[in-house]
């Protein structure tokens, strides 16, 4: 009987001294942050020279390619590129150069300026 109230005992004493201040939420959200140093960024980019669904397919291929490019959506018609990248492994400048390098132009667009199209 004393062996488990000891360790019951131990159990309780570990689990309450995880976080060291009593609120383990606000130490939770606090490391969160700290691991997500590298939290992937989203950029849209207007897209020119794509003429068909062949060529959304072309660039989406080789963004899919690119390192650090975590997810990507290629709309043509409408021309768009949503990007969302690693900014620890790869740039929009780097992005845009994968682009231009298989034949399309690429520009960064502002949410502003698409709210005005839409």
């Amino acid at each position: 009987m004393k062996t488990l109230f000891i360790a019951l005992g131990t159990l309780l004493f570990t689990t309450a001294q995880v976080c060291g201040c009593g609120n383990c939420k606000a130490n939770a959200q606090t490391s969160v942050k700290s691991i997500t140093k590298d939290e992937p960024k989203t950029v849209k980019l207007k897209i020119t020279g794509m003429t068909c669904a062949g060529c959304s397919n072309h660039v989406a291929t080789t963004l899919k390619a690119l390192d650090g490019v975590v997810e990507q959506q290629v709309e043509y018609p409408g021309d768009l590129a949503t990007i969302k990248y690693n900014p620890a492994k790869t740039s929009v400048a780097d992005i845009i150069k994968a682009i231009e390098k298989i034949g399309y132009k690429a520009v960064a667009v502002s949410e502003k300026s698409t709210a005005k199209q839409g």
